[in-house]
């Protein structure tokens, strides 16, 4: 009796896990559990500019076609028209670099970015970069302003024309102009090149008043920098603004000892226009 007994038992069992099983049962009342679902896939490549800064005949000339979104490595290829004379486009980085070499002009050309993803995703964009034959004069004033886009811009410090007591300063004005909010870096970097140059930076509107959109994380301390923010550079300096939309501010620079020189070279280096 004893031996039916567990045997039953064991029948008994079997068949209860048999019909766990066929009820798809594990503890869930028998539902089937969907699995996460994957998650989004990251945003397309773009590009993040529109305008290029132009040139100089025999000067060298550096621009990044900026972008974000996409996956993995990007390729950069010149889909019409072309580069003026002197500049390449590196295909891995979407830098415009080289010396013009004229003839002067502007040079209409599309770009497209395309990324690594499966399938990948692209995106294109027309451009122009104009050479000058010379430089654009002295742009010692608002209204002589150099236009500047991203970059770095190799330049000299304007000469008052002053004798050296005068209160008249060596400057030079440089023009931002945005098609979207933006946070913008500016740097001037004399050091590198050997130069003498204690540069004075400022951000200021058309009527040359200075702003106070300047100094992360708040951004409402004045636009103004004597030194970069480290304890071993005492002539450079540096600034982050954030810009408005669709707005044109001033990059003012000064040499806070005002003799010039032909020696007095610095390196303009603007980033975040949008």
């Amino acid at each position: 009796m004893r031996r039916n007994t567990i045997e039953m038992r064991a029948i008994t069992g079997a068949l209860a896990a048999s019909l766990l099983v066929a009820c798809g049962g594990s503890g869930n009342g028998g539902r089937d559990i969907d699995p996460p679902p994957p998650p989004p896939p990251p945003p397309a490549v773009s590009f993040l500019i529109s305008t290029l800064a132009g040139g100089v005949i025999d000067v060298p000339y550096n621009q990044t076609l900026r972008v974000s979104g996409g996956t993995g490595a990007r390729t950069f290829s010149l889909d019409s028209g072309a580069l003026p004379d002197g500049l390449a486009l590196n295909a891995a980085t979407g830098v415009i670099s080289g010396t013009p070499d004229g003839p002067a002009g502007t040079a209409d050309f599309s770009v497209t970015v395309v990324d690594s993803a499966s399938p990948p995703t692209d995106d294109s964009q027309t451009f122009s970069i104009t050479i000058n034959a010379t430089t654009l004069g002295r742009n010692d004033t608002i209204a002589g302003a150099t236009p500047v886009g991203n970059g770095t811009f190799a330049a000299s410090i304007s000469p008052s024309g002053d004798p050296s007591n005068s209160f008249d300063p060596d400057e030079d004005y440089y023009a931002i102009t945005t098609t979207e909010d933006s946070t913008v870096t500016v740097d001037i970097d004399a050091v590198v090149n050997g130069s003498p140059l204690d540069s004075v930076i400022e951000i200021v509107n058309a009527g040359g008043t200075r702003l106070a959109t300047c100094v992360a994380p708040a951004f409402t301390s004045p636009c103004v920098s004597d030194d970069e923010d480290t304890a071993n550079d005492l002539f450079d300096s540096f600034l982050e603004v954030r810009i408005a939309a669709d707005a044109t501010v001033y990059v003012h620079v000064v040499d806070w000892g005002s003799i010039a020189r032909p020696d007095m070279l610095y390196d303009l280096i603007i980033d975040g226009i949008q």
